[in-house]
């Protein structure tokens, strides 16, 4: 099953023991605006995920259902984004995370980072599987949909408009301009304007940094190497938060080491 066991997350320790987490909350949750949960149970779930032990995160959060089903899909989509090197293991967590972002959508429809993390499992899947394919399976609306949601939801969602950004991006990518604009209403200067306000809302956050450099390199290729590098420069430059923002800063690195040799 896809619970045997996960590779461990070796980068930055992270010790959110005791009333640290509650400290560090705001910090923690600056690009998704995540309230601090009244149940200690799903403060352990998000515990175990910014710490960087995610299949704990996934296991605490099923076992507790409902609002617990957010940290443990975030777990769960991160942990196969970044650690899982099995192809056929990687996809059964990517499907187990949108299922448990699903269900987290229907226990906690209010919670803005339930939808979120609906759009960002289904749209790292896509990733994943392929985006043609993944539009060929009706997931290109879907993710919108998602992602919307999250923003009507919670408007300064950061990572929200960083993943409405990619999903303009990538659809114009693989689409093509005219037909990404008329088959799903993508545009890059949709793109460009969320990534934006990503960036606006949560600047001290490498997320934002590190999607708006991957939108514009697969918008504009070869032309936006050097917005692209500093972008990455200065998220690299930022204190890793969590577990995932390690993760996130240390493909940073590999991609700017990657980028002079880069061909478009």
């Amino acid at each position: 099953g896809i619970m045997e066991q996960w590779a461990r997350y070796e980068g930055v320790r992270f010790d959110l023991t005791g009333p640290t987490l509650r400290e560090r909350w705001d910090n923690l949750h600056a690009g998704n605006k995540e309230p601090f949960p009244v149940e200690e149970r799903v403060q352990e779930a998000w515990r175990a995920y910014h710490e960087g032990r995610f299949q704990d995160a996934v296991t605490l959060g099923q076992a507790h259902g409902g609002a617990g089903l957010v940290p443990a899909a975030f777990a769960a989509t991160i942990y196969a984004n970044y650690l899982e090197s099995d192809e056929d293991k990687k996809v059964a967590i990517f499907e187990t995370a949108m299922d448990m972002a699903e269900k987290a959508t229907e226990a906690c429809p209010d919670n803005a980072n339930a939808h979120y993390m609906l759009a960002v499992s289904r749209g790292r899947y896509s990733q994943f599987i392929n985006m043609i394919e993944a539009l060929s399976k009706g997931l290109g609306p879907k993710i919108r949909d998602s992602v919307t949601r999250c923003l009507e939801l919670q408007p300064d969602h950061a990572e929200g408009h960083a993943t409405m950004a990619g999903w303009n991006a990538e659809i114009v990518d693989k689409v093509g301009g005219m037909l990404a604009g008329l088959s799903f209403g993508a545009k890059k200067a949709n793109a460009e304007e969320h990534y934006e306000q990503s960036v606006a809302l949560a600047p001290t956050s490498p997320v934002p940094y590190i999607e708006k450099a991957h939108g514009l390199l697969l918008m504009y290729g070869e032309s936006s190497k050097d917005e692209a590098t500093a972008l990455l420069e200065k998220a690299c430059t930022l204190e890793p938060a969590d577990a995932m923002q390690a993760l996130d800063i240390g493909r940073a690195r590999a991609t700017l080491a990657a980028l002079p040799t880069m061909t478009f």
